[in-house]
């Protein structure tokens, strides 16, 4: 008898033993296969949200053409009209007006709205193009002091943006702005005036806009920046004239449009 009962003891054991590991079983053969990880967007270094953006941080506020800076588009065009929109000012700065081709390459995004600009750094007086700062009520508030065209300011560090660039207080996550440097202000304004030196016009494609765009230092004295990428005609002075840089990359420049003979086009 008592063997009896041990030899049921050890089917009863069998038997829940298998059932436990059919359960198992189940549980594996249901459980959802291995997902990747998602990819951190165009470099991995400083993935597409490694900082904010704009002020407010939404592209669709700045594309409403109730929040636009000029009749040509939002503020990250970078439309240059009239000489005084560029406002003087004296801090640190990046300057990615040359960049886009190596060895300062401006990296096109997945989604094609960002671009990441290797860019050199200065501490030097530099220019601030009013219609291109990408904090709207740092914007208000300086166009409410200096004017529209920013011609109320015309001292270097008189307009208000001016206190928001050290440090990139200006945009948060960032350590420094982007703006122009004189070089690249003169060449402009030459344009501008009257078409010298060389410029190049190119037609419906796109181009990072980095005034004011948020910046991260590197420990060589670069920064990489943020800048918003439009789609649309632009035009490149000085020696930064290539309007396709390279594969994936997308040159930095501004919008000037009594420039632009293909505006119907």
């Amino acid at each position: 008898m008592k063997q009896h009962r041990s030899s049921l003891l050890v089917g009863l054991l069998l038997l829940l033993a298998c059932g436990f590991t059919s359960s198992m079983a189940a549980q594996a053969l249901k459980a959802p296969p291995h997902q990747p990880a998602p990819a951190l967007s165009f470099d991995s270094t400083y993935p597409l949200d490694w900082v904010q953006q704009f002020v407010p941080d939404s592209r669709d506020f700045f594309d409403n053409s109730y929040n636009w800076t000029t009749n040509y588009g939002p503020a990250y065009r970078g439309t240059v009209e009239t000489p005084t929109q560029f406002l003087g000012c004296s801090t640190q700065f990046a300057l990615c007006f040359h960049s886009g081709p190596e060895p300062y390459p401006c990296t096109l995004s997945a989604d094609g709205q960002t671009a990441n600009c290797l860019c050199t750094v200065a501490t030097a007086t530099n220019y601030t193009l009013i219609d291109g700062i990408l904090n709207y009520p740092i914007y208000q508030q300086t166009v409410q002091q200096c004017g529209p065209d920013g011609s109320g300011c015309p001292n270097v560090g008189q307009a208000l943006v001016c206190s928001y660039l050290q440090g990139g207080t200006l945009i948060p996550g960032a350590n420094v702005i982007s703006t122009y440097d004189t070089e690249s202000r003169a060449e402009i304004l030459k344009a501008l005036a009257s078409g010298a030196p060389k410029y190049t016009e190119c037609v419906k494609q796109p181009y990072a806009e980095c005034m004011t765009a948020p910046c991260l230092l590197n420990n060589d004295g670069t920064a990489n920046c943020k800048c918003p990428v439009f789609y649309g005609n632009f035009q490149l002075t000085g020696s930064n004239n290539q309007c396709s840089p390279g594969p994936g990359l997308v040159p930095s420049a501004s919008y000037i449009p009594v420039l632009d003979t293909n505006r119907n086009h």
